[in-house]
């Protein structure tokens, strides 16, 4: 968004005329919405203009008595939170008079909000710009203004996630608390997001798995971190008992505060440590098993198709499969499920009973969840 210009011309009309005159303007994309309009004693009001507008069309468009004024320009203060962001770093810049070119290296596209926290995204730290601007004496106050025109008490810049055991969040703290406590459709999730990483984009599968009938299942959760799934299977699909598997403590320690919060605690187990040893003994007890480890959560499959009841159930795959690929990784998986059945000795039939597309992990590369359903059949 551009800065607002110091003087406008102004579209002047009668009071009577400007609902039409204001609808019209709008529609020619010539009303100016960084600017305020103008109302004068005599019954006029004046409209900021666009330097799109043309004057001559712009009298034969109007079709009513209209005059043009030029003068300071009334600036809107700007409602949407990129226009606040922008106004916040400006007027940083200008109180040190850092030049103003400083602008479009500095300011954010984009951010993840998480309650109080918002996390801007890891390249300003490669930034040329934006490294020069850290180091200023008074860039804490840099760090306030942005918080304040995202409407948060906390900012920090989201690193990748570390390769390590626990996929750790690397978060650098800017100013506030990495304590993060926040509701997200009618579930309360709470971590500190400086230790565990939360998947902000799979809000569609998160909901999609609330809305799945569980009631009396008991359900596992092979890799459950602060309970992206266990706490939509527990909330919204009434699940009676979840075994939550989570190998990070800081991960373990958010989930347990969560399910206090959403009065769930009664109905979750939480099994703390390397599923490949806490899978192995809910053998025979689930009706159904959450497989949500990206980009592969292969290494849980043979153990998760061996904790289903002999009954049967269902298995929660996720994967990141490249687009031209999925038709021959669904069927690749359901064979793979078969094969698991039969050398555990399981008698069943499996089969792909849903396909969810959840969202782009890379160019040509889907994040997909598939359903598989087994099914035991009569000896």
């Amino acid at each position: 968004m551009e800065t607002p210009p110091d003087t406008v011309r102004y579209a002047v009309v009668r009071r009577t005329d400007g609902g039409r005159v204001h609808r019209s303007l709008k529609k020619e994309a010539w009303l100016d919405p960084r600017i305020e309009p103008l109302t004068f004693e005599d019954d006029e009001v004046a409209f900021p203009l666009t330097d799109a507008a043309d004057e001559d069309r712009l009298i034969h468009l109007l079709g009513v008595p209209v005059r043009l004024l030029v003068q300071a320009a009334a600036v809107r203060d700007p409602v949407d939170p990129h226009g606040k962001l922008q106004k916040a770093v400006n007027d940083w810049l200008s109180a040190y008079g850092l030049a103003p070119h400083y602008l479009a290296d500095v300011i954010p596209k984009k951010w993840e909000r998480l309650g109080e926290l918002a996390l801007l995204p890891a390249h300003l730290s490669s930034n040329a710009a934006w490294t020069e601007v850290r180091s200023h004496p008074n860039i804490r106050a840099l760090w306030t203004a942005m918080a304040s025109a995202l409407q948060v008490t906390a900012l920090g810049i989201q690193h990748p996630i570390a390769d390590d055991t626990f996929r750790s969040s690397q978060v650098e703290m800017l100013v506030g608390s990495p304590e993060v406590r926040f509701l997200d459709h009618g579930i309360t999730y709470a971590f500190d997001a400086s230790k565990v990483m939360f998947s902000s984009g799979n809000v569609t599968e998160r909901r999609r798995i609330g809305t799945l009938n569980m009631q009396g299942e008991t359900v596992i959760d092979a890799y459950a971190g602060v309970g992206y799934y266990t706490l939509p299977m527990l909330v919204h699909s009434g699940a009676a008992l979840v075994h939550a598997c989570e190998i990070n403590p800081d991960s373990v320690a958010g989930l347990k505060e969560a399910a206090q919060l959403n009065g769930v605690a009664d109905r979750l187990t939480v099994h703390e440590g390397d599923n490949a040893l806490t899978l192995p003994a809910l053998q025979g007890m689930a009706d159904r098993c959450h497989l949500g480890l990206l980009p592969s959560s292969e290494p849980a499959w043979a153990a998760c198709m061996a904790a289903l009841k002999p009954t049967g159930g269902v298995l929660h795959v996720h994967m990141n499969v490249e687009e031209e690929h999925i038709d021959a990784w669904k069927a690749r998986t359901v064979e793979r499920f078969q094969q698991l059945a039969k050398s555990q000795g399981r008698h069943a039939a499996v089969s792909a009973e849903h396909l969810e597309k959840v969202k782009w992990f890379a160019p040509r590369v889907r994040h997909v969840v598939l359903d598989v359903r087994v099914r035991p059949l009569a000896p």
